[in-house]
């Protein structure tokens, strides 16, 4: 039998991900992947690089690695002129942290004599900046899959531990999301998602399973004037997110859209949405009610 451990979306939340780490220890895995969105939106993304590639773990580039690669490039899309992350994070990671990200692979496909093949991705596998939802039909699911020789298929993005079923033509794909490790919007904050697959020549089974930790250093980290001022209108969206484990930033942007189209984020509109309190849940989309009573 072998045994791996898949962490994903990090996001620089070092207590977390040394949470797990301690946690993993008791279920001596035989390897150890990271399915992307290591750095941005917490405070340590260097401290994680730097731990993450010292334990010599296999890594994938999420989404959030591109908002680094591609910042200030011609491939940098229009409405990235509104996020003040890029700019933060190319400033603050080291170059050759920087040079390590550039030649990470988009996915990985695993191959072990005692199981069958295992393809891991951030979001889906022609695209790292969207993924699996509760809610999403089969039938997009199958858009992005049907190609896709490995039936086991491990991901994260979506920040929602899922597993998944789906076939087409007599085929069928087993796919897991392994939540996000440093910003779980599942409503149960302090604690950090993870999971391990067992696999034989049966197949793989899942266990998901979470680390607790400590909030208070990584709030801490949030409300210093460092982090306040790189972030702007974002940062307490950010420490929202970090706090609650509840969806912000997307409602937010949502209700910005609505109340103020046009108009680039200021700390007032943010103040004023954070202020609507239970309202919030008017822009937070149903796949992350979880919890909520």
């Amino acid at each position: 039998m072998t045994r791996i451990a898949v962490l994903s979306d990090i996001h620089g939340n070092l207590p977390a991900l040394d949470a797990v780490i301690e946690d993993l220890a008791q279920y001596a895995p035989d390897a150890v992947v990271v399915a992307g969105d290591l750095i941005n939106l917490g405070p340590f993304s260097t401290e994680v690089l730097e731990r993450v590639f010292a334990l010599d773990w296999a890594i994938i580039r999420g989404n959030h690695e591109f908002y680094l690669l591609n910042h200030d490039t011609p491939r940098a899309p229009e409405h990235w002129r509104d996020y003040t992350t890029p700019a933060w994070l190319r400033q603050t990671i080291p170059a050759y942290l920087q040079r390590r990200i550039a030649t990470l692979p988009d996915m990985l496909t695993l191959y072990y004599p005692d199981a069958p093949p295992l393809r891991v991705v951030h979001g889906y596998p022609d695209t790292p900046w969207d993924g699996i939802y509760p809610s999403t039909p089969d039938a997009e699911v199958l858009a992005h899959y049907r190609d896709v020789a490995e039936e086991t298929i491990v991901c994260g993005h979506i920040h929602l531990t899922q597993e998944r079923h789906v076939q087409h033509n007599g085929r069928g794909w087993h796919i897991f999301n392994a939540g996000s490790l440093g910003v779980p919007l599942n409503g149960r904050p302090g604690e950090a998602p993870y999971l391990l697959l067992d696999g034989d020549e049966h197949g793989w089974q899942v266990t998901f399973l979470h680390a607790r930790y400590d909030l208070a250093p990584l709030l801490d980290a949030l409300e210093s004037a460092d982090y306040r001022t790189a972030h702007g209108a974002y940062a307490a969206l950010y420490t929202e997110e970090f706090r609650t484990a509840r969806l912000r930033i997307w409602p937010f942007n949502q209700w910005r859209t609505q109340r103020y189209p046009d108009m680039r984020p200021t700390q007032a509109m943010t103040d004023e949405f954070l202020a609507l309190g239970e309202g919030i849940w008017e822009y937070t989309h149903r796949d992350f009610w979880l919890n909520r009573d």
